[in-house]
């Protein structure tokens, strides 16, 4: 165990056993007073005007404090009261002023996930996890409705609420290559800069409740003291956080009296402890540990309070708000959790207009799974309908314009043209779609303009209901041809996001001119939203579109999107029109392998001027000399070849380091289920298209029983 000298200016020491030179000793804390000596605090604070409690949230409140009188004055509303105003759209929120809070009373980590609500997966997902975008209100009265400054969260009992809080932790700790590991800094000197509480309700199935508060602002710096504690272990920190707050996960229900008395004790224990060594001639590790982690500051808000006076009804509105302005303006959190965020508070405005309908606000939410999504809203219970849905609540009229309003609102633009609406809504359509291989690339796609063409953008068009999906396209697919410009929106919203989603239209291959046809590559420029354009105002551009979306809904590689002419023309001789089948030269109809297929289609002679413009170019270039390409089949064949090399020299590796480090080496289990699922379909192709073994012989036995 290290050991300090703590009377010899330990100020810049250099580390001992790899812990950081110490800044700051550790401070002696109180001991957690008796329940029963923290009611007059918690009456100071229910009897405050400012706040907006009920009795369970001002006990969790006043019993995690390190200094109840301290925190009585502080709430006091005679003569003053030293609550923080903090305005948010619609009104203020109240927080008292810093004070010093137990780590292990009450308070849990940010287990709503908010964070990185653009990349958990929805109920949606073909791949759901564990780490679902965690649903939660603003508590409300049972009798009156009269709002509260608590949340609500529905738990199915204390074992899903501690997964929700391991997985939160989890990401906390790799978020940002782990750039946010406050660990060293709570060992050198403790948490400085008080971190921001919301009191948070739990309500699990059987119908009992507990209260905990929850980090909002600095969730970082809360996880890292468990890490600090803990000796830098994540897991050990889920382990201790999950044992100190929440208590047994094996038994359902509230937590006891008994168990709460226990917790109490155990900090009791802890803080004695760390006095008692402080006052020893050295200070050794465990002290260190312990002394910086036992406490921290804190601000919890307390009230909410709308612009009229009344309470705010919608705390959760409120809360985002708040962080948005506190730490994503000034933390460099990644673009999509910035417009996931963004987004999220757009569709609770939009619903508190009247924009959109309670059952469309489940939908987007992503908490609900496809099946739940046709009950509600009756459009087919396939998630490219999820994305769907997203798309006509932000551009369809006659919402359009309230939405676009909101939108301009939220992300402070002056102008909310097509381009800045796909960007900041891609990452909410394609929700549904996370666990998706490579999905950044068809989010890059849908942020270029994605499907907002003349049609879709602010004109009228609904979702066609029915249960058969297949039924429901052919309908679209029929009303579009006879010329309904709602279909056609509809047509162009489905299509075109399949079309992105498998590939079929992209922005950064798809803006890169090539003479030859490559997947790599296009005939012509053509930025998402212009292409789709394109298709939609001819009778082979929809049939694609269609073809396309109906091979996305199978999900069978024997289902693949075909190719139809897009303008009358002679082609070898042969009159063709638009929309008929294009035929290959056996007289089968050709299918759609690369974006350069679905572009040149789409415009043939621009396609047949432009590759020609190129190869002039090029020619030029090379003084005439013909270029020699290697063969699409071959370049892909290498491709496959060398990328299925490296991956199996990658899990042998891991394989290696797991008998060391352990089975955690490849990852969670869901992410090591995606890859054995991405292997299983590439086994699957491999052997439905793959060339048949000649060296078998097929013996008829039925043929040999005959010639006896």
């Amino acid at each position: 165990m290290t050991s300090f000298d703590a009377f010899d200016g330990l100020d810049g020491a250099e580390p001992d056993d790899g812990l950081p030179p110490l800044l700051r000793r550790p401070q002696p804390v109180a001991d957690p007073l008796p329940v029963t000596k923290l009611r007059g605090t918690r009456k100071v604070l229910l009897d405050n005007p400012d706040t907006s409690l009920d009795e369970n949230a001002a006990s969790a409140v006043t019993s995690g404090a390190v200094d109840p009188v301290r925190l009585r004055a502080l709430v006091d509303g005679e003569p003053v009261s030293l609550l923080t105003a903090k305005p948010v759209v619609g009104g203020t929120l109240y927080a008292t002023a810093p004070h010093f809070r137990y780590l292990d009373l009450d308070v849990l980590p940010d287990f709503i996930n908010q964070r990185w609500a653009d990349q958990l997966h929805t109920a949606m997902d073909v791949a759901p996890s564990p780490a679902l975008v965690t649903s939660y209100e603003t508590l409300t009265d049972a009798e009156t409705g009269t709002p509260y400054a608590v949340f609500t969260v529905h738990m199915q009992d204390r074992k899903a609420l501690a997964q929700a809080v391991a997985e939160s932790m989890r990401k906390t700790f790799n978020a940002q290559k782990r750039e946010n590991d406050y660990t060293a800094s709570v060992l050198q000197q403790g948490v400085k800069e008080p971190l921001m509480l919301f009191v948070m309700r739990v309500t699990y199935t059987d119908g009992t409740t507990d209260t905990y508060l929850v980090s909002g602002d600095g969730n970082s710096r809360l996880v890292s003291m468990w890490l600090a504690r803990t000796g830098g272990d994540i897991e050990a920190a889920i382990s201790a956080c999950t044992a100190s707050v929440i208590g047994s996960t094996e038994h359902s229900g509230e937590r006891s009296r008994a168990e709460q008395t226990a917790a109490r004790r155990r900090v009791g224990e802890l803080t004695a402890r760390v006095r008692k060594n402080l006052a020893a001639p050295t200070l050794t590790e465990a002290t260190r540990r312990e002394g910086h982690t036992v406490a921290f500051p804190a601000t919890v808000v307390v009230g909410a309070r709308a612009d009229d006076g009344a309470r705010l009804p919608d705390l959760v509105a409120a809360r985002d708000d708040l962080l948005a302005n506190l730490h994503v303006h000034v933390t460099a959190w990644t673009p999509g959790a910035q417009n996931t965020q963004g987004m999220q508070r757009v569709y609770r405005h939009a619903r508190g207009e009247d924009l959109i309908t309670p059952d469309v606000y489940r939908v987007l939410s992503g908490t609900v799974g496809p099946q739940l999504m046709h009950e509600l809203l009756g459009i087919p219970a396939h998630r490219l309908w999820s994305a769907a849905v997203h798309q006509h609540a932000v551009l369809a009229a006659p919402h359009a314009d309230g939405m676009n309003r909101l939108i301009k609102q939220e992300f402070g633009m002056g102008k909310a043209d097509r381009q800045r609406i796909s960007d900041h809504l891609a990452p909410m359509a394609l929700s549904a779609y996370r666990s998706q291989e490579g999905i950044e690339q068809p989010l890059r796609a849908f942020g270029n303009g994605g499907t907002i063409t003349d049609t879709v953008w602010k004109r009228a068009w609904e979702l066609t209901k029915g249960d058969d999906v297949f039924e429901v396209l052919d309908d679209v697919l029929r009303r579009a041809l006879a010329g309904e410009a709602g279909a056609v929106a509809e047509l162009t919203v489905l299509g075109g996001t399949a079309a992105i989603l498998d590939g079929y239209i992209t922005r950064d291959r798809g803006s890169k001119e090539g003479t030859d046809r490559d997947s790599r590559k296009a005939p012509f420029r053509a930025t998402p939203v212009k292409l789709l354009e394109l298709l939609s105002k001819t009778a082979g551009g929809l049939q694609m579109l269609y073809s396309i979306a109906h091979a996305h809904v199978a999900a069978d590689p024997a289902v693949l999107p075909k190719l139809y002419h897009t303008q009358d023309r002679d082609v070898d001789g042969v009159r063709v029109r638009d929309g008929e089948p294009m035929l290959d030269k056996t007289g089968e109809q050709m299918i759609i392998d690369y974006e350069w297929d679905l572009v040149y289609a789409a415009d043939p002679a621009l396609a047949v001027a432009t590759v020609a413009k190129n190869r002039a170019e090029a020619k030029a270039k090379t003084d005439g000399k013909p270029e020699d390409p290697e063969a699409e089949d071959a370049r892909q064949r290498r491709t496959l070849e060398q990328g299925i090399t490296s991956a199996s020299k990658a899990a042998r590796a891991l394989a290696r380091m797991s008998r060391q480090r352990g089975k955690g080496v490849f990852g969670t289990f869901d992410g090591v289920q995606a890859l054995r699922d991405q292997l299983d379909k590439l086994d699957e192709i491999l052997v439905a298209f793959g060339p048949a073994d000649t060296s078998i012989i097929v013996i008829d036995d039925e043929d040999e029983e005959g010639g006896e």
